[in-house]
């Protein structure tokens, strides 16, 4: 188990890929506003438009958009980038992940953060949550497209005509997962997390805020104090 609250050498650029609007935000959205606050230039990128997270979902899309915006510039993050894939319909393909190795190439992040594709289903404190099959295509895409398309020109030559040339991803922190080990204390930065949260409003965001709770709780259990939990992969 590593009980750090960062790395010991704050990473220049992050990328944090969530699939739908607020995953980021919920599932790391307080270690995203400690990089940010330690210097870190943070990019966060949104695969699905969200149009499915409501019953009705009449301009749910550009609601949800606006949203994430919103709650980004409170994390002291820019506005997230967004792919627009259908919510629900997410899949490991290579549109999927072209798109995302795009992303790789133009923003060199030496960090990664993104869904652990493994999770089918977790425990959280008393309850199970299942997983989402949107997060399970983005977390498995981004994989493949770290290794072994970004660092291999040979992958979409076309984006060398752009300028962006190939980029291999130092560390990768899996969340959304069923077995943290790297957890990220996330007391000095949970009102900023609380207060993104609170801007999709589309969502519920009292629920969000009682699963974040709990979600916390459970990592606390492990951790020893209410954090943020990842799988932490090092490449080099």
């Amino acid at each position: 188990m590593s009980p750090e609250t960062t790395s010991q050498t704050t990473p220049a650029r992050v990328l944090a890929i969530g699939a739908h609007p607020d995953d980021l935000e919920f599932f790391a959205g307080a270690t995203l506003a400690r990089l940010a606050a330690a210097g870190a230039s943070v990019t966060m990128l949104v695969c699905t438009d969200g149009a499915r997270g409501a019953h009705d979902g009449t301009g749910l899309a550009a609601r949800r958009r606006e949203e994430a915006q919103h709650a980004a510039a409170t994390l002291g993050i820019g506005p997230p980038r967004f792919l627009g894939f259908p919510d629900g319909g997410l899949a490991n393909d290579e549109e999927l992940r072209r798109a995302i190795v795009h992303a790789i190439r133009s923003q060199r992040p030496e960090l990664l953060l993104v869904h652990d594709p493994a999770t089918l289903w977790k425990r959280t404190g008393d309850v199970v949550r299942f997983g989402h099959s949107d997060h399970r295509a983005a977390g498995q895409a981004t994989l493949d497209a770290i290794v072994p398309r970004a660092p291999l020109g040979a992958y979409y030559p076309d984006h060398a005509a752009a300028g962006l040339k190939p980029w291999f991803v130092r560390e990768t922190w899996l969340f959304d997962t069923t077995a943290p080990e790297h957890f990220v204390d996330a007391r000095p930065t949970l009102d900023a997390k609380n207060a993104s949260l609170a801007l999709h409003r589309s969502q519920n965001p009292d629920m969000l805020r009682t699963e974040s709770e709990r979600l916390l709780a459970h990592h606390a259990r492990i951790a020893g104090f209410p954090a943020e939990g990842f799988v932490r992969l090092e490449m080099f």
